[in-house]
């Protein structure tokens, strides 16, 4: 998911990884099928200044391809109209508010979440469950230091000074559409599992980032999806498993072009049976973890 004010989800990180071997793995892959080729890469939609510069297998699959993909349309979202969405759609507008649609147990947790994070109520009240959580992944974030500009942002502004193409897997609408349903009947458990969440997030971010710097998939589903897979199968199923099935069909036509296209979407995407990686794999397609000789 890309969302620019505040995206969800360490600097001495690199070095650590760095030091343990001369040839480096990070989250690219590339995926073949007789001579038709496609890279995919695994990002962080958010990430430190000290997080650059990124691994170097991401520029070794830009600068063999000829077109980007990213989850959906970059530079609508970094537009203006991704703030005329959340001024229409992340405010209730017909006399609801928050306090009436949690449980009285939730919303007595959010209020003491926001005393602490300085949220004064009026801020909060009328405010949708989907951009409350977004809003209090934003205020984590900043407290340590994480920025808007991740793998996706850096990699578009690249494509377009070097005026290389970019496409999107979905409509920057269906996006919207998603981010405006999610938990929809749900509200009291994504906003249970996201105060839940909020503690763990400084140690939970050291270890995201060392799983994807070193393309460790069995970790990053550790990290990232196993708690939710077991404990919020239905918001496990809207954010990845219904998105990564939407996807397939649109990286499978991918790779069989003639050109090579390299697809970027949030490295949550790649892990479990239910990721990018084991669907290509069950397809038939071979996928290589790709990796580069540091000079």
């Amino acid at each position: 998911m890309i969302f620019r004010p505040n995206r969800l989800l360490g600097g001495f990180l690199g070095a650590l990884l760095s030091a343990s071997s001369l040839v480096a793995q990070s989250s690219v892959w590339k995926v073949t099928r007789d001579s038709a080729t496609l890279y995919l890469g695994g990002t962080c939609h958010v990430l430190r200044p000290g997080d650059f510069p990124l691994p170097p297998e991401f520029d070794e699959a830009y600068a063999g391809s000829t077109k980007l993909y990213f989850e959906t349309d970059v530079a609508r979202m970094l537009s203006d109209e991704l703030l005329e969405v959340i001024a229409e759609q992340g405010m209730y507008s017909d006399g609801r508010t928050l306090a009436k649609v949690l449980s009285p147990a939730v919303w007595k947790a959010v209020q003491t979440y926001g005393a602490k994070s300085d949220l004064a109520p009026s801020q909060i009240r009328t405010m949708k469950p989907w951009l409350l959580v977004i809003m209090m992944a934003g205020v984590e974030m900043r407290k340590l230091g994480i920025t808007d500009e991740g793998v996706d942002i850096h990699y578009f502004k690249k494509a377009l000074d070097g005026r290389k193409r970019v496409g999107e897997l979905e409509s920057f609408e269906d996006h919207i559409a998603f981010l405006t349903r999610l938990g929809t009947g749900r509200e009291n458990e994504m906003i249970e599992h996201t105060l839940e969440d909020l503690d763990e997030v400084p140690t939970r971010m050291i270890s995201l980032l060392a799983a994807w710097r070193a393309g460790d998939v069995v970790r990053l589903d550790e990290v990232m999806l196993e708690d939710m897979r077991a404990k919020h199968p239905a918001i496990f199923q809207e954010l990845l498993v219904s998105r990564n099935n939407a996807w397939l069909p649109t990286i499978e036509a991918l790779v069989e072009t003639p050109e090579v296209e390299f697809v970027l979407v949030g490295v949550g995407h790649m892990a479990g049976p239910e990721g990018l990686l084991a669907l290509l794999r069950d397809r038939g397609y071979t996928v290589e973890q790709i990796t580069a000789v540091p000079p």
